[in-house]
């Protein structure tokens, strides 16, 4: 294999993976888009009703404030 071929097909396989990079920077990008951070205080109020089990639409807007 000559050395002009040999180069051309490195440059062929760091433009094949240069590609793929993008493609998962994109994905990357994507997925963290969509991840949304839940603040503490609502993990709390979550915890709570665990600890407490089930409870009535209107008590839990009674208690948290939120109607369903």
């Amino acid at each position: 294999m000559s050395e002009a071929l040999l180069l051309q097909r490195i440059a062929s396989d760091l433009d094949f993976l240069k590609t793929k990079i993008i493609s998962i920077e994109e994905t990357i990008e994507d997925i963290d888009n969509d991840l949304h951070h839940v603040r503490p205080e609502y993990i709390r109020k979550l915890e709570s009703i665990k600890k407490e089990g089930t409870i009535s639409s209107s008590d839990f807007e009674k208690k948290f404030g939120v109607r369903l």
